[in-house]
């Protein structure tokens, strides 16, 4: 993975975001949690996308 200019490099570990099973697709969030099922993987990332809003939201509504 590149890094920024003037940062060092670094191992990094991705993990898989997303998860399908036979029951439907699924996000997992740094959190630990597991959300889902979605009918699809279009609808998992787009609650995965609302998810990060709200979460950013209440850090800043906390922090206020």
């Amino acid at each position: 993975m590149k890094v920024r200019a003037g940062e060092a490099d670094r191992s990094w570990f991705r993990s898989e975001r997303f998860i399908h099973t036979s029951d439907g697709w699924y996000f997992m969030t740094r959190e630990n949690t597991q959300e889902g099922p979605y009918r699809s993987i279009t609808e998992a990332e787009n609650e995965l996308a609302m998810y990060i809003r709200m979460t950013i939201q209440a850090d800043q509504f906390s922090n206020a």
